[in-house]
C-alpha cells in the first residue's frame, strides 16, 4: 500500500490522466486550468499550483492567458509515475525531525526510528512508482471508463 503524504500527488496523477486522455500535446490542444479543475473537483488555484510544479519538473509545458493551458511535455510511455511524484511531494529534508522527549528512553530513541520508517516508505514508494508509467496508466484508466 502506498503511502500518501498530501493530495498533490493525486491531483498531479489526474491531472496528467487527463492530459494523456484527451492528447494535450501541443499548445494547440492545451487544457485549460478551470477545465482541470472542473474534472478533478478542486479549486483552479489549487490546480495551477500543481501545474507550476509539473512544469518545473519539465513533465508538462504551460502557457498563460486566455488561449493558455497545459500540456504534456513528453510522451506518456516515458513518464513515470515516480517523477510524478517527486516533483509534487517535498520529502522531509536533512534538518526533519519529530520531536521527542530527552528525558524518556522512547521519546528519545523514537525521531530516530520514525524517520528511518519514513526513509524506507518514500525509498518503496519511489521504486514502486518507477514501474508504473503514464501510458500504463491511461490503459488501465481506458479500461475502466468503458
Amino acid at each position: 500500500m502506498l503511502v500518501m503524504t498530501s493530495l498533490k500527488f493525486a491531483t498531479a496523477v489526474h491531472i496528467m490522466l487527463l492530459l494523456a486522455h484527451e492528447n494535450a500535446d501541443s499548445p494547440k490542444r492545451a487544457a485549460s486550468s478551470s477545465h482541470l479543475a472542473a474534472s478533478i473537483g478542486a479549486n483552479a488555484v489549487v490546480i495551477r499550483r500543481v501545474l507550476a510544479a509539473l512544469a518545473d519538473a519539465k513533465l508538462i509545458a504551460t502557457k498563460t492567458g486566455a488561449s493558455g493551458g497545459a500540456w504534456l511535455a513528453k510522451k506518456p510511455a516515458k513518464i513515470c509515475m515516480s517523477e510524478v511524484y517527486a516533483a509534487v511531494e517535498e520529502p522531509a529534508g536533512p534538518g526533519f525531525r519529530p520531536k521527542g522527549n530527552s528525558a524518556c528512553p522512547v521519546g528519545r530513541a523514537a525521531p530516530g526510528v520514525i524517520c528511518g520508517v519514513i526513509t524506507a516508505m518514500r525509498q518503496a514508494s519511489v521504486t514502486a512508482l518507477s514501474k508504473l508509467t503514464l501510458a500504463g496508466l491511461l490503459k488501465k484508466l481506458e479500461a475502466a471508463a468503458r
